[in-house]
């Protein structure tokens, strides 16, 4: 390998020749070309010596095989530092699991209501289900008792925990039923606000309910959601807009 440079004096251009080659005086060859002058420049051919080149290609083959190996490191640490956090999230959800369905057993005894307590863990929340007859104590007026209940199963596990995992409690399919009722009036409602361009002010309600009918009018046209308030008075508006730019 040898490069042509110029510069104003023949010192100069070896200076800068082998700062290009990142060697040293002994690694190359330098043959002069033009010593320069007054109104010329100095030009050197410097070549490296064939030692000199078999040595910096080893070294630039051990300095790549040097970041591949730490490529690969970094790779399977991070793999395993997702694995890790992965199996960390899936125990704590087990365990948020268990511990509200020990909490709502609890709750159950303390009424002495004959019925049972199933969870299932979806989408990285936890759901509970309460089952049995007669349940309108543990449901309330338009489930607020149901939702104190999940806010007190919730606020417990994170005492317990200190995790962010979500517990759902549905009594006797009540939440259930109510999503239905939710996402047919918000369709209803969303059709209304189309026609007369309008928004619409909804209730309050809590926040997975708010989610319901964010999620159910997402993908209709000319509408859009957004809550508005402050918790427990936080109100959900279903509002008209123009697809005109």
């Amino acid at each position: 390998m040898s490069i042509i440079v110029t510069a104003k004096t023949i010192e100069k251009a070896i200076q800068q020749g082998l700062e290009q080659l990142n060697a040293q005086l002994e690694d190359v060859e330098v043959n002069v070309i033009s010593e320069g002058g007054l109104l010329k420049k100095a030009k050197v051919e410097i070549s490296l010596t064939s030692e000199t080149v078999v040595e910096q290609k080893e070294t630039t083959k051990k300095q790549t095989q040097k970041n591949k190996k730490e490529e690969k490191v970094e790779e399977v640490n991070s793999e395993i530092a997702l694995t890790e956090k992965v199996s960390k999230k899936k125990e704590t959800l087990i365990e948020t699991e268990k511990l509200a369905k020990q909490w709502l057993e609890g709750l159950v005894y303390a009424y002495n209501i004959n019925a049972t307590v199933e969870t299932e863990i979806k989408n990285q929340e936890v759901y509970a289900k309460i089952n049995g007859e007669n349940l309108g104590v543990l449901i309330g007026y338009h489930g607020e008792a149901m939702e104190a209940i999940g806010h007190l199963a919730n606020n417990y596990v994170f005492n317990k925990l200190k995790n962010t995992a979500r517990v759902f409690v549905d009594v006797s399919g009540y939440r259930e039923k109510r999503i239905e009722e939710l996402k047919a009036t918000a369709l209803k409602l969303a059709e209304r606000v189309k026609e007369n361009k309008r928004k619409y002010k909804l209730d309050p309600m809590n926040s997975y309910e708010r989610r319901v009918i964010h999620e159910a009018l997402s993908n209709i046209s000319n509408i859009t959601t957004h809550s508005e308030g402050v918790d427990p008075n936080r109100y959900l508006i279903i509002e008209y807009v123009s697809n005109e730019e």
